[in-house]
């Protein structure tokens, strides 16, 4: 006996879980359609019809359950998408940023020989007033990446001085990417003027391409 009012309980819970959740999504949709005030309005004739016409119980409540039914949510839009589980002690993988001074570098050498340390110092400056760079900062950076300095190096303008020649910068990229699939290695003279930025600085430090001169 007790097992059969356990079983008729636990139907009529399964039964009023779908109806309670239904009643609620449809109450929210007909005050979000009509308003309290015109949901109040319909509450109000629906007692009165229930008081004055008692077979309108039986009606009202069979049309109400088989609405609430209908609006009741699914399993499947209750449930949010379950994020990837990640490993325990492991941190997503971020691709480190590309480094830009490489590509600075190129940029300020265009046609010449190479670029020198101060050319480099005074163009870092000049985008960020800010955060001054010197040589020793310059020298510093350019060391840390391994790529080779030389003591006599002639610019664009003529004049030798410390700095970067660019033989030695396309050797030092070969070396960390291989053999240069380009067919045409001069092409780097007329580099594209894009956004660049340099950690030459302690900040990140946005840097613009100078435009290259013309031949």
């Amino acid at each position: 006996m007790i097992t059969r009012t356990a079983d008729k309980v636990r139907a009529l819970l399964t039964l009023l879980g779908p109806l309670g959740a239904g009643s609620q999504a449809l109450l929210l949709r007909l005050i979000g359609r009509f308003g309290w005030q015109g949901v109040l309005t319909a509450g109000v004739v629906a007692v009165y019809a229930v008081a004055r016409y008692r077979p309108a119980i039986a009606w009202l409540l069979t049309a109400w359950c088989v609405a609430a039914w209908m609006h009741t949510p699914r399993e499947e839009d209750e449930e949010e998408p379950e994020a990837p589980a990640e490993k325990a002690g492991e941190e997503p993988f971020a691709e480190a940023p590309a480094d830009a001074l490489p590509g600075l570098l190129w940029a300020l050498i265009g046609e010449a020989p190479g670029v020198h340390i101060k050319t480099l110092a005074a163009h870092l400056t000049a985008a960020a007033p800010d955060t001054p760079i010197d040589r020793p900062a310059v020298r510093a950076a350019l060391t840390s990446r391994g790529i080779p300095l030389r003591g006599s190096v002639r610019d664009a303008s003529g004049k030798v001085n410390e700095g970067v020649h660019r033989d030695d910068l396309e050797c030092w990229e070969q070396a960390l990417s291989g053999p240069s699939l380009d067919p045409h290695p001069g092409a780097r003279g007329n580099p594209v003027a894009t956004p660049l930025t340099s950690d030459v600085a302690d900040a990140a430090t946005a840097v613009a391409t100078p435009p290259t001169a013309a031949d």
